[in-house]
C-alpha cells in the first residue's frame, strides 16, 4: 500500500501539491474518509459474523453427511422423520456408522432471578461422537448419568453466571422444562437467531427433558464415513433408497440451506446494507465538499492553466488525482481502526467477526468509487470555466 501511495504521489505531483497545501482541510477529509470505512466495516463484518454464526452449530456435526426431513427450513424448527430411515445408510458400501441428533426449545429458569428464558436443547447419543466440541470429544462420559448437561458459555448474561458457579461447584443445578438438571460443563458454540443458549445432554436426558416427544423419531441425522469414503458418491447412492419425505445432504449443502433462509426471511441483509449506503454517502459528502471547496479557491490557478493550453481533461485530471489519493490515504486509518472494533466487537458479543482480505478490496474499491465520483462532481465548475471571466 505504501509503495503504491509513493509511486501514486511522484506521478501526480500537481495533484500531492493540491492535497497537502491546506493540512487542516486534508486531515479533515482523511477522517471523514476514514470514519465513512469505520461505518462500512462495522456494518459488513457484524452483517457476516451474524450469518456465519448460523452455520456454526452445522459446522459443528461431526458428520460428512446428513439426513433431514424434505421440509427442513431452518434448525430452528425443524421436521421429524422417523429414526429407523436413518439406520437404512448402513447398509450402503463405505458408511461406518451412523447418529442420531434430536433438537428442541426448552425453557431455562435462571437461578438468581427465576426468568425464563429460551433455550436450545440437543439430545445426542452416546455411542458414536456427534457434536464436534473439544470438551465432547475429550469425555463423551460427562454427559452419561441422567439430567447432567454441558452448557453453552457464550450465551446472553441472562441465563446467569454458569462459569462462575461452575468454578467454585463441581455442577451447577438448574431447572429446564420444570425438571431439575446439573450443568456440569460448557462448550463454545454462542447466540443465533433460533437460540440465544445451548444445552447440549444424552438421548436419555433429553427425553426426560421432553417425556412426550416420540423417541422413535428424530430431527437430525448424522451419516459418519469410513476414511477415503466420497461423501457425493455415497450421498448419490443412499438418496433413491429414501422417501420423498427425506433428503440427504452433505453438511456443506445443510449449512448453505440454513444461510439462504435467513437471508430471505430476515431483515437483516437491509438493514447491514442500509447502514453501508449511509456510511458511502457521509464519505462521498464530505470529500465532495472539500474537493469542491478547494476547486472554488483555486479558479484562478485553474484558469490560468486553461489559458497556458491545458485542457479541460487535463486540469479536471488533476481533481480525480486529488481524490484518488484522499482514497488511499484516509482508507489506511480507516482499516486500522475498524480492525481494533472488529477485535473489541469480538471480545463483547462472542461473534464471530474478523477482517478478510476480500471485505478489504470491497471497501477499497468503495472508498475509490466514493472519492472519485465526489471528485468528479465537483469538477463541474472547471468546465464551464473560462479564463477572461476570471481574470
Amino acid at each position: 500500500m505504501k509503495k503504491f501511495i509513493s509511486k501514486l504521489l511522484k506521478k501526480t505531483p500537481v495533484a500531492w501539491l493540491q492535497v497537502s497545501n491546506n493540512p487542516v482541510k486534508m486531515s479533515i477529509a482523511v477522517a471523514g474518509i476514514g470514519f465513512s470505512n469505520l461505518l462500512i466495516f462495522f456494518q459488513l463484518g457484524l452483517m457476516d459474523s451474524i450469518y456465519n454464526s448460523q452455520r456454526k452449530p452445522i459446522e459443528k456435526l461431526a458428520a460428512e453427511l446428513t439426513m433431514v426431513s424434505s421440509g427442513y427450513s431452518n434448525l430452528g424448527s425443524l421436521q421429524e422423520f422417523e429414526r429407523s430411515r436413518l439406520y437404512q445408510a448402513l447398509g450402503v458400501e463405505g458408511v461406518a456408522g451412523v447418529s442420531a441428533l434430536r433438537i428442541n426449545r426448552g425453557s431455562w429458569i435462571t437461578p438468581t432471578t427465576r426468568q425464563k428464558f429460551d433455550i436450545f436443547i440437543y439430545g445426542i447419543g452416546l455411542d458414536k461422537q456427534s457434536l464436534a466440541f473439544p470438551e465432547l470429544m475429550a469425555d463423551m462420559d460427562q454427559i452419561k448419568p441422567l439430567g447432567n448437561a454441558l452448557f453453552d458459555r457464550n450465551a446472553k448474561k441472562q441465563y446467569g453466571d454458569v462459569l462462575g458457579i461452575l468454578k467454585a461447584n463441581r455442577f451447577m443445578p438448574v431447572e429446564v422444562n420444570d425438571k431439575t438438571i446439573k450443568i456440569v460443563n460448557t462448550f463454545s458454540l454462542g447466540a443465533t437467531f433460533s437460540a440465544d443458549a445451548n444445552l447440549v445432554t444424552s438421548d436419555a436426558t433429553f427425553q426426560y427433558l421432553f417425556p412426550k416427544q416420540d423417541p422413535r423419531k428424530i430431527q437430525l441425522g448424522l451419516i459418519h464415513l469410513k476414511p477415503g469414503a466420497s461423501p457425493l458418491s455415497i450421498q448419490k447412492a443412499l438418496q433413491p433408497l429414501m422417501p420423498k419425505n427425506i433428503k440427504v445432504l452433505t453438511r456443506d449443502e445443510l449449512a448453505d440451506l440454513e444461510l439462504a433462509y435467513w437471508k430471505k426471511n430476515s431483515s437483516v441483509g437491509f438493514i447491514f446494507s442500509l447502514g453501508v449506503l449511509v456510511g458511502f454517502l457521509v464519505g462521498s459528502i464530505i470529500v465532495y465538499q472539500i474537493l469542491f471547496g478547494d476547486v472554488m479557491n483555486s479558479l484562478p490557478q485553474y484558469a490560468t492553466l486553461k489559458a497556458m493550453g491545458y485542457t479541460n481533461t487535463y486540469v479536471i485530471s488533476v481533481v480525480i488525482q486529488q481524490s484518488a489519493i484522499l482514497a488511499f490515504i484516509g482508507f489506511v486509518p480507516g482499516i486500522i481502526l475498524s480492525t481494533g472494533l472488529y477485535a473489541l466487537l469480538a471480545g463483547v458479543t462472542k461473534l464471530t467477526i474478523f477482517m478478510t482480505s476480500t471485505r478489504v478490496i470491497q471497501v477499497l474499491a468503495l472508498t475509490f468509487i466514493m472519492c472519485v465520483g465526489s471528485g468528479a462532481l465537483a469538477t463541474r465548475k472547471l468546465v464551464e470555466l473560462d479564463p477572461a471571466d476570471v481574470f
